[in-house]
């Protein structure tokens, strides 16, 4: 992993260790907290000389898994410790009985040998196991290690910097994919975001907070090579909500809102914001509470938009007024918006054409000028359904999966994770139980913490919509198998191939960790091409769409000790 320095310099914990060790002196517990992969974790570390070392077998076993793992064995008759690169730990290991208390040190007598090689590494022994400094390991193992001075924790990443680089920026907090994003009954706006915004560089927006908190709205600009911060802006949010970002061709757009639970007709629920590609504000667009029937804006559901020309389409959700018996009803809202003139150019009321309720997740595309909207519906209809455009406001319907079960039932089953387009079929990407086991089972499955899904991909051709002509492409076998697919990510390669990215999670004891990344390249007929792909280590972002980005895969997560980038080969 490309190593960019997040302070002035790292604190005086992770500095460079000296080969000349005092005689004895005294270890004192470490206040810091200690992360893997952002994970945290328990381990046996001292401070000696304002420097940190950790116990040596405590570290292979929090490493093992990871791409820096690594064994260790004692050499009795050569006195010496050895070290194997590349392999789980295979002994065991415990906290020290004195760990909490200051201890005596004493340089270690043992010769530490890597993969074969004597290192010169310092190292202590304390209560009879041997510590070592945290950064001399770093080298040789090698993994990363940064200090995070505001957040008094130490920070270890395994990747390497072909699949990871970890940059600066000027906020946000972090939201790993995880199984319980990715079986949620329904989903919430993105807050993620990352485009090109030119040849030699991309743009990160992300927001944070909101609620009972300042929304806080930023926009970093980072080198395309390097993925160095070369810039940063923060956007005011002009409502309390935050609905969606996009970057169009030649415009950015956000959509923020409020809520109106006194059913005003004539206050602002929805408004879309223009702005230039350096974030100024060029104008807006409003919609009310009468025209949209609408009481809670992006209710229960998300909001991706599309861009054709001057036509914007923003896809989301709504809480309606009361109806007459008593209840706010949720269904999708679809928003067509002329770019030019700022206007709303289609009726808005409580049933639109393209109707889905529940509707718990929204996708939109353009396919040449047709507007391709897809919905997680609960009850009218209960299925993955799209709706193709038919130029004007109406719409063709296409059950691409039906979700069994009682009409308006919120729990499915099922979860969304991508949609897209080739020349001649669209692809949707979901993760789901199995609905054919017994109901029992299925009710179990669903209810369950730990909850078994596979990944599905659904191909529904432009010429034959007909719901008995979608194929399902089966990319995963984890059902009854301890194991659940996140919710997926589908990236156009725009080479006719796709690339279906997801998390595999395993059930370990009575909860669900994650295996690391997963992916695939399929072309839009579902055929994979090669062997389904694994990254260990990296992690997924909740809401960030993955994007194309100098021949990689790349997509963000902001990280403990900074925000991290991963890639996946694209070619």
């Amino acid at each position: 992993m490309k190593k960019i320095i997040l302070t002035a310099v790292l604190a005086a914990a992770l500095a460079a260790a000296p080969t000349v060790l005092a005689d004895e002196l005294t270890a004192t517990p470490t206040e810091s907290s200690v992360y893997i992969n952002d994970d945290e974790y328990t381990l046996d570390a001292y401070n000696i000389n304002g420097n940190n070392y950790f116990k040596l077998r405590d570290l292979a076993a929090a490493l093992s898994g990871t791409d820096s793992n690594f064994d260790v064995l004692w050499n009795e008759a050569e006195n010496r410790i050895e070290l194997t690169t590349g392999t789980d730990y295979t002994g065991e290991h415990s906290q020290t009985q004195n760990y909490r208390n200051p201890s005596a040190a004493q340089p270690t007598s043992s010769v530490l040998v890597i993969d074969g090689q004597t290192a010169d590494i310092a190292a202590y022994n304390i209560n009879d196991n041997n510590y070592y400094k945290l950064r001399d390991l770093g080298n040789v193992i090698p993994f990363d290690v940064y200090w995070v001075e505001n957040k008094n924790a130490v920070c270890i990443y395994t990747l390497s910097d072909q699949t990871a680089v970890l940059s600066q920026s000027s906020g946000g907090s972090t939201r790993y994919m995880n199984k319980s994003v990715s079986t949620r009954r329904y989903q919430n706006p993105l807050r993620s975001y990352i485009y090109q915004n030119d040849p030699d560089s991309f743009v990160v927006v992300d927001v944070d907070g909101g609620g009972d908190t300042e929304l806080v709205i930023t926009a970093d600009t980072y080198n395309g090579d390097t993925y160095e911060l070369i810039g940063s802006a923060r956007i005011e949010a002009e409502l309390p909500i935050f609905g969606g970002f996009y970057a169009g061709e030649h415009y950015n757009y956000m959509v923020f809102g409020q809520k109106n639970t006194e059913e005003n007709d004539s206050k602002e629920v929805i408004r879309i914001v223009k702005y230039d590609k350096s974030f100024n504000r060029i104008s807006s667009a409003s919609v009310t509470g009468g025209e949209s029937f609408t009481v809670t804006p992006f209710h229960a559901g998300s909001l991706r938009m599309s861009e054709n020309g001057s036509e914007l389409v923003i896809h989301t959700s709504r809480e309606r007024y009361m109806t007459d018996d008593g209840l706010n009803h949720q269904s999708q809202l679809t928003i067509i918006l002329n770019t030019d003139t700022m206007t709303v150019e289609n009726y808005l009321g409580e049933f639109q054409s393209n109707h889905v309720s529940h509707s718990f997740n929204q996708f939109v595309l353009h396919d040449g000028d047709t507007r391709v909207l897809l919905d997680h519906g609960d009850a009218y209809p209960r299925a993955v359904v799209m709706n193709r455009s038919n130029g004007d406001d109406t719409y063709d319907t296409t059950i691409l999966f039906s979700i069994p079960g009682e009409t308006g039932d919120n729990t499915t089953g099922v979860s969304i994770g991508g949609f897209a387009a080739g020349e001649n079929n669209y692809i949707a990407a979901i993760n789901t139980i199995d609905h054919n086991a017994p109901q029992e089972n299925t009710l179990s499955m669903m209810t369950s913490s730990n909850e078994e899904r596979d990944l599905i991909l659904l191909i529904s051709a432009k010429e034959n919509t007909d719901e008995n002509s979608v194929k399902q492409i089966r990319l995963t076998d984890y059902i009854e198998n301890n194991k659940c697919a996140s919710l997926p990510y589908l990236v156009d390669l725009n080479n006719g191939r796709f690339m279906v990215i997801w998390e595999e999670y395993e059930l370990v004891g009575y909860s669900m960790e994650s295996n690391g990344v997963k992916y695939a390249v399929t072309d839009e007929n579902g055929n994979i091409s090669g062997e389904i792909a694994s990254v260990p280590d990296a992690r997924l972002s909740a809401d960030c769409q993955p994007v194309i980005n100098n021949g990689s895969v790349i997509w963000y997560i902001n990280s403990i000790a900074g925000r991290m980038f991963y890639k996946l080969p694209s070619m």
